[in-house]
């Protein structure tokens, strides 16, 4: 067969199947999703119907002049918190913004009482137990001698976890502080907009992180200064790009994922937009980012937990990180080990005072350990309670 048969033969094939890729292309990823999943390019950087609705939601209480609906708690500072005096039902919060357990915070510091200042996320919140049952509770019902404010928050990193220490907490003028770390979110302090680390977060929180520069951690605030830039931001792609994309893990990783639609050669291909897709919603191995301590999730951790330190105890107070392993965390333990150890290690061996409580939920580990949605139970609350008490005497 001679050359030009088989050069006319190999281009028909090629257009053959660029006909096929954008047939596919226009119908199949017609409407930008691929059995179930979102695809690339994500303009707007919208992943779910519950986005959608989220988002309509705060449109609406926009155009109704409600600036902040309690299903939102909207923090300019923060990126969302629960507001003092707010909540109903299990769910309510002092004058201080603490969740409330048996009564609220004594705004006068009792003699002979130590205040502990608790930050977290959900694990120390205690997002599926009642006001009664969190660890926080259960401690403060224990011990005459101390007194407990829950700062926690539901899917705070421990960057904004720092943050509302500094906002929220110091000025409570704590003995203890305690930041509780639940190592199954480490990705969260990668990002300024959740759902581009989870694309199926039913929300579209904007919040501040850290980054490292020259080994000093350097504030990045929430590019959302008010409500209404949230809408604003995430139905303009160029604006999105310019408020995220100098300082977000996520799209720097996959940086052609969030550009403009159209306006790079792989969104126009069915098969290179899928393997952009893939490509993007990669590198969220958590126990990878614990294996080297040159890891940016590594040493943004290790900078977190020692600046909470330095500014818990330059207020007077003594500072004790406890690590909140959640059910994944402790199936992984058992399977393979548990790999945060090298990184409680190296805490220990810089003065930090470190309390893993992963060894005490595997030794009970039974009925009511965990809630449905993988939040501590009350057996686990209990369980924390009672490690602390210990560790605090």
């Amino acid at each position: 067969m001679g050359f030009k048969r088989i050069a006319v033969r190999a281009l028909a094939a090629t257009g053959v199947l660029l006909i096929c890729d954008q047939i596919a292309n226009y119908t199949v990823l017609g409407d930008g999703m691929f059995l179930g999943n979102p695809v690339a390019p994500f303009d707007p950087p919208l992943f779910s119907p519950a986005q959608f609705e989220k988002l309509e939601l705060i449109e609406q209480a926009l155009a109704t002049g409600d600036p902040d609906p309690a299903s939102l708690r909207f923090d300019s500072e923060l990126g969302w918190c629960y507001p003092p005096g707010g909540g109903r039902n299990e769910f309510t919060y002092d004058w201080a913004g603490c969740r409330i357990g048996a009564a609220p915070l004594s705004r006068v510091k009792a003699p002979g009482v130590e205040r502990v200042v608790a930050v977290g996320c959900s694990m120390t919140h205690g997002e599926e137990v009642g006001a009664s049952e969190t660890w926080c509770a259960r401690l403060d019902a224990a011990r005459d001698d101390l007194e407990v404010a829950n700062l926690g928050v539901a899917a705070y990193g421990i960057d904004q976890s720092l943050m509302r220490l500094r906002r929220d907490g110091l000025k409570l003028e704590p003995d203890v502080v305690l930041l509780g770390v639940l190592p199954g979110a480490a990705l969260r302090l990668t990002t300024l907009y959740r759902p581009l680390l989870r694309h199926w977060s039913r929300d579209v929180a904007i919040k501040p992180r850290f980054v490292l520069e020259g080994g000093a951690l350097v504030g990045i605030p929430s590019p959302a200064s008010s409500l209404g830039d949230v809408p604003r931001l995430l139905w303009d792609q160029a604006s999105f790009l310019s408020a995220f994309g100098p300082h977000d893990h996520w799209i720097g990783r996959a940086r052609a994922a969030y550009l403009p639609r159209g306006s790079h050669w792989s969104h126009h291909l069915f098969v290179s937009r899928l393997a952009l897709s893939l490509y993007e919603v990669g590198g969220r191995d958590i126990p990878i980012c614990f294996e080297d301590p040159a890891h940016e999730v590594y040493r943004l951790h290790e900078a977190i937990v020692l600046e909470t330190k330095r500014e818990a105890e330059a207020a007077g107070a003594r500072f004790l990180c406890l690590v909140l392993p959640g059910r994944d965390d402790l199936r992984i333990r058992e399977e393979e080990g548990a790999y945060w150890d090298g990184w409680v290690a190296d805490l220990r061996k810089k003065g930090v005072w470190m309390i893993d409580v992963s060894e005490a939920l595997v030794a009970e580990r039974g009925k009511g350990m965990f809630a449905p949605f993988g939040h501590y139970g009350a057996g686990a609350s209990r369980i924390v309670a009672e490690r602390l008490s210990e560790a605090l005497r």
